[in-house]
């Protein structure tokens, strides 16, 4: 896509969690075209039923439409920060750990968020055997991104700092940072809302806890037109 492109939709997808027939019924449901740009908000994978199949249909919706963006999650993150650490083991390496830790290990923090019920949709008990094509694309998936006035990203933005300077765990993490200013909208997802997206000054919030019980939501950031399943 050239620089100057305008979409004729704009439209954001809240966090999936496995949730694979939600986002397959809500794709269809919109009715992607190509002169359309999506955005998935991130945290795809982890407690609900079918990780791997949300994978698998997210690559396929990339390869139809090439220029869509796919944001990194914290429970993508874990995923990752399992994987570094189990090679590090490997290499024999000794972590040094600081501070307050809920969890021993990156690996177990990732299984007891999630991880569990995204190893059984692989058949798997460990991380050593899912699709190194699935892992590529998860490690592809981006920080942020922005078009015109709107700021995607999974969690939350820093006041007063670049994007490029950015702390990751802000950026995946943070539940408190402020809206966007001066006529930037952050398009977020990663707190559950009621099961609605939560509009507001400077900031749309688009997890509408799918994996809850709730809905899985698309919107035209454009207009605020809203698709749930």
């Amino acid at each position: 896509m050239t620089a100057d492109w305008r979409p004729e939709r704009l439209i954001a997808i809240g966090d999936i969690h496995g949730e694979f027939s939600k986002l397959d019924l809500l794709l269809n449901w919109v009715s992607p075209a190509q002169n359309d740009q999506f955005v998935f908000l991130g945290d795809y994978i982890d407690r609900g039923q079918n990780s791997c199949g949300v994978i698998e249909r997210l690559m396929e919706f990339e390869y139809e439409f090439p220029h869509a963006i796919f944001l990194r999650g914290n429970h993508e993150q874990m995923l990752l920060d399992s994987l570094a650490e189990i090679e590090r083991d490997r290499q024999g390496e000794i972590p040094e750990r600081t501070g307050l830790r809920l969890y021993n290990s990156d690996l177990e923090m990732f299984l007891a968020n999630g991880g569990n019920e995204t190893l059984r949709s692989y058949g798997l008990t460990s991380l050593d055997g899912i699709p190194k094509t699935h892992l590529e694309f998860i490690e592809s998936t981006r920080l942020w991104w922005r078009h015109d006035n709107f700021l995607f990203v999974h969690a939350g933005v820093a006041p007063n700092t670049p994007l490029e300077q950015q702390d990751p765990v802000t950026l995946l993490m943070d539940r408190h940072s402020p809206p966007g200013e001066n006529g930037i909208i952050h398009v977020v997802g990663h707190t559950p809302t009621s099961g609605e997206p939560y509009f507001e000054h400077g900031r749309y919030n688009l997890d509408t806890g799918a994996v809850f019980g709730q809905s899985l939501t698309a919107c035209d950031v454009l207009t605020r037109e809203v698709w749930q399943i």
